[in-house]
């Protein structure tokens, strides 16, 4: 195939990708959406963006045969495919490393000096939070984007004994609390100029993951939100930290959220025998166990703001309802400018459910 003829077969392929995205974008926006829809979607702008970059590797490939230097006699010059070739950017740079002269046919410089070639810079990222608490609430996909949702709230029915061959007696009617909802939409694009995924590759891969982290924290402040709605607690002593664990949470999967200043705080503590608060715990997110419940850190302003010592003792499973009407990541070409967006949206509301199963502990300095 021709160089011209893969050039009109990519444009072909962009033209065809663009539209789809435009009816995904439109289909995720829809109130009546499927996820399998949208989901169906996706899949065929996954398979537009395999057959643009064969077709672009096939383009490259050409391009560079025909851009092979040529030596007398007409043979082109051997290049062995597993050696690295340097760019005149890399070889002056280096030699502005081993001797401070700078070459002006190949290095970039600017006011501050000599700018670091993006084969050698490597892109590095700050990494971010992992603890992801809506593992650990209940989150339930629905159908519309408003409504209400039934709870069941806990048990406290008995059995009574009855005498043989007697009526069976009832048991106590289960309680349903009805949780009205009304999902908000939460969404975000990061563009990236063509240039950018061009000529850093990898780009693209980690901002995606980047777009997806920030969507997962939307998640996880509005969760801390709801925790901290709880029956407020005040606890300075260690007494008063096993007081509110012991006390009012019978019968619930308790578990610790906590701050990191709370964290902090607790470690330090010591029971009357010399022995840390804080135990080891394989099944535990932190590694750390609490009077025997696991605990989950997280930072500190998910629960109120830098240096409080604030904790979610209870079932968050149970306290905290999210639900999801739907949550999508897309991507598409804005020709106009030459750039790439990377955009998700998250249609969910987040309330609290059982409010009796979780409390929220503010520490003080304790002994």
């Amino acid at each position: 195939m021709k160089i011209t003829e893969i050039e009109a077969q990519i444009t072909d392929l962009k033209a065809k990708k663009a539209k789809k995205v435009t009816e995904v974008r439109a289909l995720a926006t829809a109130e009546d959406s499927k996820v399998e829809d949208v989901q169906k979607g996706l899949a065929e702008v996954d398979d537009f963006d395999k057959q643009i970059e064969t077709s672009q590797a096939e383009l490259e490939t050409l391009q560079r045969a025909q851009k092979l230097p040529k030596i007398e006699g007409g043979n082109k010059v051997k290049i062995d495919p597993n050696k690295k070739q340097e760019t005149a950017e890399v070889r002056d740079f280096m030699h502005y490393l081993k001797t401070g002269e700078k070459r002006d046919n190949g290095i970039t410089t600017t006011e501050a000096g000599v700018v670091i070639p993006k084969e050698i810079l490597d892109i590095q990222k700050v990494p971010t939070d992992n603890i992801n608490l809506s593992a650990v609430i209940n989150r339930v996909s629905v159908t519309s984007g408003m409504g209400t949702l039934p709870i069941l709230q806990k048990n406290t029915a008995r059995l009574t004994t009855a005498d043989e061959r007697a009526e069976n007696p009832e048991i106590a009617n289960a309680v349903l609390k009805g949780v009205d909802y009304k999902a908000l939409t939460y969404r975000g694009a990061l563009p990236l100029s063509m240039e950018m995924v061009q000529d850093a590759p990898n780009l693209k891969t980690l901002l995606n993951t980047y777009v997806q982290e920030a969507k997962e924290l939307t998640e996880q402040y509005q969760i801390g939100k709801i925790l901290q709605t709880a029956t407020a607690v005040s606890a300075t002593t260690t007494d008063d930290l096993k007081t509110a664990y012991n006390k009012g949470l019978a019968n619930y999967q308790r578990q610790w959220i906590v701050t990191e200043s709370f964290y902090n705080a607790v470690d330090l503590l010591k029971d009357g025998n010399g022995r840390y608060l804080l135990q080891d715990s394989i099944a535990s997110a932190s590694g750390k166990a609490l009077f025997g419940a696991s605990v989950l850190v997280v930072s500190d302003d998910v629960l109120g703001v830098d240096g409080d010592a604030k904790a979610f003792v209870g079932d968050p499973k149970a306290f905290v309802l999210e639900a999801m009407r739907s949550d999508v990541a897309i991507e598409w070409d804005h020709n106009e400018n030459f750039e790439r967006i990377l955009a998700v949206a998250l249609r969910a509301d987040f309330k609290p459910a059982d409010t009796n199963a979780g409390k929220f502990i503010t520490f003080g300095s304790g002994k």
